[in-house]
């Protein structure tokens, strides 16, 4: 019976002592972890550096070089990466260069009248007709099926819709190109948004073309 009780107590000493191992000195610790970097990820700032020399992470890469000139948390671009600043047209007229800069249009969706009143197309027309030809190119794929080939409001898409408006006619010949290039970008009514589709450039020579077709000239 002695010896019976003796290994109970032995047991739970041993057990109680084993739990007793797996709890930390507080409640913050979680005693001894098997690699802690699999299941701890270091939390970064997106697109920041690191700048605590005594991070252990500092010299480590791939988060340590950048082309010899700082440090930063970033791994380098896969080659071929376009820089953000920079983008390639559809018609593949235009291409991403270093210098490029990006036509950033910020103005919100409800901004019609302001658009209309301050926007003025940035691309000016060539005179070899390159500028317009792509626009035409542009209108034809994007919006001819509304709007016609014309500008008239009798694409395929247009008749269904119905209420798609005749460029050349009433108040719409008269449209400026801040009002065009805006709709083309957010649409309005029934019209949706173009501005994923298209870039701010091909946009603008859009315009061009729509401003022609305001005249009745195709």
């Amino acid at each position: 019976m002695l010896k019976k009780v003796l290994s109970h107590t032995i047991c739970l000493t041993v057990g109680a002592g084993l739990l007793w191992g797996c709890t930390g000195a507080s409640g913050d610790d979680p005693g001894v972890e098997y690699a802690p970097q699999m299941y701890h990820s270091v939390a970064y700032e997106p697109l920041s550096q690191v700048v605590d020399e005594n991070s252990p992470y500092y010299n480590s890469a791939p988060f340590n070089d950048y082309k010899g000139k700082k440090k930063i948390n970033l791994m380098t671009p896969v080659e071929g990466t376009v820089a953000r600043q920079n983008y390639s047209s559809v018609t593949a007229s235009v291409f991403a260069k270093p210098d490029q800069p990006l036509l950033i249009y910020e103005l919100h969706k409800d901004s019609l009248e302001l658009a209309a009143r301050l926007l003025k197309n940035p691309v000016p027309l060539d005179s070899a007709g390159k500028v317009l030809e792509e626009g035409k190119h542009l209108y034809l794929a994007f919006c001819a099926p509304c709007h016609g080939e014309n500008g008239k409001g009798d694409g395929k898409v247009g008749a269904v819709y119905k209420g798609v408006p005749n460029y050349s006619v009433g108040r719409y010949k008269t449209l400026s190109e801040g009002h065009i290039f805006h709709v083309i970008t957010h649409g309005k009514g029934r019209m949706w948004s173009h501005k994923s589709q298209l870039s701010p450039e091909e946009r603008w020579k859009i315009v061009h073309y729509v401003q022609k077709l305001q005249k009745g000239e195709s």
